[in-house]
């Protein structure tokens, strides 16, 4: 029988010449660099991790949350630039695809990791598997104008709240736009039940959830500002668990609340505080298998890990730029596998752990 969270820790010479020349040259370089990078330099273990496995709780408490790796930029998952990448890149001049500021940040069936750049106003698709990398920006004649969170449905659409636009634009898994849903004031945290095939946003201008059909249709609209149970004020970010129950990120009434899948409160817990278990500025939430509830907290630098009645369990990460540290994370996302994704958004990076209390 696999032990929970609570168990452990809480036992104790022409224009024309001049054109051929540098179609030529061009035609030489990107033969060379095709020659080069024709096989995909899969990143080294070594280069990922540190030299040290970085676990927590230290020794000699059985390991609950191992570091696994990080992401920056497609080079990170072995990617290299396609042939038109880098003929575009030598007539106009390269341009990075590295992460500039993460906030927003899913997986979709296949592994992918989705992250939505603020910043750069795209969205990263990144394919470790595959090697490969792209990047959503394009919602038809208009680019994305602020991004804020991304979420999959069960064939991998991805579903991206834009706060400007005040809109979701859906799109498939390729990065083709299908359609936007409207209705919001200022969206931003999104999370689809695949089962029931519903979508809901944090509609954080006016303190309410917005549940929708996956074709965009409205079904019910949940909370309001304030602070009695149901209530929320500037909630941020959303997160459906295995069983279909909502955890909602209530930022500025400092604390999670939970939700049955037709928006009926069940409990909440959290204040505000500066100590152990207390919440700061919590951006991100996220549920792994064992119903732990994981909060990212961007003023303290770390996550926090409680159990589902809000008993602290344990955390991980200080401030810092190693890995396994943070600045400013916003995001969290958990995966079927009980992979921990984390948007460490001034770092300028995603970092990935595993749980390893299921095991």
């Amino acid at each position: 029988m696999r032990k929970t969270f609570r168990e452990i820790f809480h036992s104790p010479s022409g224009a024309g010449a001049g054109l051929s020349l540098r179609l030529g040259a061009a035609a030489l370089i990107i033969l060379l660099l095709s020659v080069a990078g024709c096989a995909p330099s899969a990143v080294r273990d070594e280069e990922q991790t540190p030299q040290r496995q970085l676990i927590w709780p230290p020794p000699p408490e059985p390991a609950r949350i191992s570091f696994s790796r990080t992401i920056e930029k497609p080079e990170d998952i072995g990617a290299n630039r396609g042939f038109f990448r880098k003929l575009s890149d030598f007539f106009l001049g390269p341009r990075s695809d590295e992460i500039v500021k993460p906030y927003g940040i899913t997986a979709d069936s296949t592994g992918r990791v989705i992250v939505v750049d603020t910043a750069l106003k795209r969205v990263h698709v990144f394919d470790a598997k595959k090697n490969k990398y792209f990047y959503i920006e394009s919602i038809g004649d208009e680019n994305l104008d602020s991004p804020i969170a991304a979420a999959v449905d069960a064939e991998d659409n991805i579903y991206v709240t834009d706060s400007l636009y005040a809109k979701v634009f859906v799109f498939n898994p390729k990065g083709k736009l299908l359609f936007s849903i409207n209705g919001f004031k200022r969206p931003t945290g999104i999370a689809v039940n695949r089962r029931e095939k519903t979508v809901y946003v944090v509609d954080t201008g006016v303190h309410e959830i917005k549940e929708f059909d996956l074709k965009g249709k409205h079904l019910r609209t949940f909370g309001g500002l304030g602070n009695k149970p149901g209530e929320f004020n500037f909630p941020v970010d959303i997160f459906v668990d295995n069983n279909g129950e909502l955890y909602v990120a209530d930022s500025m009434n400092y604390r999670v609340q939970i939700f049955d899948k037709d928006g009926r409160f069940q409990s909440a817990f959290g204040h505000q505080g500066d100590g152990t278990g207390d919440f700061g500025r919590p951006k991100g939430v996220s549920v792994d298998r064992d119903g732990n509830v994981y909060v990212a907290d961007a003023l303290f630098d770390t996550v926090q890990i409680f159990d589902r009645k809000g008993n602290f369990l344990l955390n991980f990460g200080t401030l810092g730029r190693e890995a396994g540290k943070f600045w400013l994370p916003c995001g969290v996302f958990i995966d079927q596998g009980d992979k921990i994704y984390v948007s460490d958004s001034y770092n300028k990076r995603i970092q990935i752990f595993d749980y390893l209390g299921h095991s």
